[in-house]
């Protein structure tokens, strides 16, 4: 039922044009109050779906500043005089580490002249074979699907394409040792998810782990947790769709959307234009509450 009522919502807006309508809106509020950032959370970009996402990628340019990380990082420095972008904003980010990010996500986002953030998970970096697929579907995707034979669904990068990845200019950041939820977890085990795994990141790139996202739900997380990572890292990103005014709200609890690769054109106009975000206005409440943000 609920997937049925999501298809004939988005069908109606994107029959009426309403999305066009609602980015409109969010292109007066820029234009009023300084930068606002849609960021992008991704999972999987297969290469079947590279010219679906290239076209998706195309009609974000069109409608949005396209920043890399680099740079949203830069919006939160209050120092800093805010840019006078004339299109709100879009930096994308993957999550868990998929080798089909390295291979299909990277290069689009270089052709179009920006770059990513890559949330890693280190236990599943650098495996490969049946122990990849053992802990993808264990661990990562746990709906209970049946496994496919496409390797290409749960293969993970290995160390040195995130050493590459960051020589080329994009980012990489830290979303749990194992793929876990951080939600009831004792001490020890929230620091060995958070700063062991910051550290085992930095061991390959080189480079200090700056951003956090915290794996499934929105309220996957406790206080204790969220203190542990505004602790360890400058940046930290939750599931929770929402669009970001770095203005206003805080670098330690960034909105994010979920905006997939295989998406047809009305699924990801009705997100990117902000329809979803009030569904999210209850639970981005209720996440600060848990969280005494």
């Amino acid at each position: 039922m609920k997937r049925f009522l999501r298809t004939s919502v988005i069908q109606t807006v994107s029959g009426l044009h309403l999305d066009e309508v609602m980015l409109r809106q969010l292109l007066r509020r820029a234009s009023r109050n300084g930068p606002l950032v849609q960021v992008v959370e991704m999972h999987e970009t297969l290469p079947r779906d590279a010219d679906q996402l290239r076209r998706q990628l195309e009609w974000v340019e069109k409608r949005f500043t396209l920043i890399s990380p680099e740079i949203f990082f830069g919006l939160w420095d209050r120092t800093r005089t805010p840019p006078t972008w004339s299109k709100p904003a879009v930096v994308f980010t993957f999550d868990d580490g998929r080798e089909s990010n390295y291979t299909v996500a990277a290069p689009l986002l270089e052709s179009m002249g920006t770059r990513g953030l890559f949330f890693v998970v280190p236990e599943f970096i650098g495996l490969r074979g049946s122990q990849a697929k053992d802990f993808y579907y264990s661990s990562i995707d746990i709906r209970g699907v049946a496994p496919t034979g496409r390797e290409e669904e749960w293969t993970p990068m290995h160390p040195e394409q995130l050493r590459d990845l960051t020589r080329r200019g994009h980012s990489i950041g830290n979303h749990t040792l194992s793929h876990v939820s951080l939600a009831h977890l004792s001490s020890p085990d929230l620091e060995r998810q958070i700063r062991t795994s910051a550290e085992k990141i930095s061991s390959w790139t080189g480079t200090r782990v700056g951003a956090f996202a915290w794996p499934y739900s929105w309220n996957a997380i406790s206080q204790k947790a969220w203190d542990l990572i505004r602790e360890t890292h400058r940046f930290c990103f939750s599931p929770c769709a929402g669009t970001s005014d770095c203005s206003l709200d805080s670098p330690h609890l960034i909105w994010r959307t979920e905006i997939e690769a295989a998406y047809s054109a009305p699924e990801y106009r009705f997100m990117y234009s902000g329809w979803a975000n009030p569904a999210w206005a209850n639970r981005r409440r209720r996440l600060k509450v848990i969280l005494k943000a």
